[in-house]
């Protein structure tokens, strides 16, 4: 009788790690890497929670078309361009496991979101980290690690924990310069810690193989 087994690759994955909420001498710290605010939440969001209860019997609509709407209202994008997830991870995971699988190939740089080689392996596509330069991401690194089984690049911009921006010059390049048949997601969660920066909206808006995200992880 053959055994059942998982995927490939999900027996690679290691248990993941959160931020730490720990640290010597200091009380209250505050996770900047959980996006947490050291304000707690708004008198408003509360209200609004709390009238959302009243109707937590009924089954919520699978399409977000009010958050959507709002989204787009706020950050001046179309609603049929956004999707929405249970935090940045799945959406992340929506695009891996859309567009690899065994046999393809994930990029992805040393010191980007711990959760890319997870959704990676969770895909059953191969790992491929590569080297950043000083804590900066490096443009040509990537294009030299991209393949013909190459299928998504994972870049998050701004860099946690580094803290490093990659200029927008740079974020074009990558893009015009990725093969046709490779998607770049550009993870920008941390978009509100870069002024001037729209978490890869534009670029998306312009190039078809660029998606940008600006959700809370």
């Amino acid at each position: 009788m053959t055994p059942i087994t998982a995927q490939p690759g999900i027996m690679d994955i290691a248990l993941y790690q959160g931020g730490r909420a720990h640290l010597d001498g200091v009380r209250d710290v505050l996770k900047l890497s959980s996006n947490e605010n050291p304000l707690g939440p708004p008198p408003s969001a509360i209200a609004a929670l709390t009238q959302a209860a009243s109707g937590m019997h009924l089954y919520p609509s699978t399409d977000h078309a009010a958050l959507r709407d709002a989204i787009g209202d706020v950050w001046g994008v179309e609603p049929e361009r956004l999707r929405c997830g249970g935090g940045a991870d799945e959406v992340l995971q929506f695009v891996t496991q859309a567009f690899a699988g065994p046999g393809d190939e994930i990029i992805y740089t040393e010191h980007g979101f711990s959760m890319y080689p997870i959704l990676t392996s969770m895909a059953g596509a191969t790992r491929v980290c590569v080297p950043e330069t000083e804590r900066v991401v490096d443009v040509d690194a990537i294009l030299n690690a991209v393949t013909e089984r190459t299928r998504v690049v994972l870049l998050t911009n701004p860099g946690n924990p580094t803290g490093t921006v990659l200029p927008d010059g740079e974020l074009e390049r990558l893009a015009d310069d990725l093969p046709a048949h490779v998607i770049l997601v550009i993870d920008g969660a941390y978009a509100e810690f870069a002024a001037g920066y729209d978490g890869g909206i534009s670029l998306a808006r312009a190039r078809p193989n660029t998606t940008g995200s600006t959700a809370s992880k």
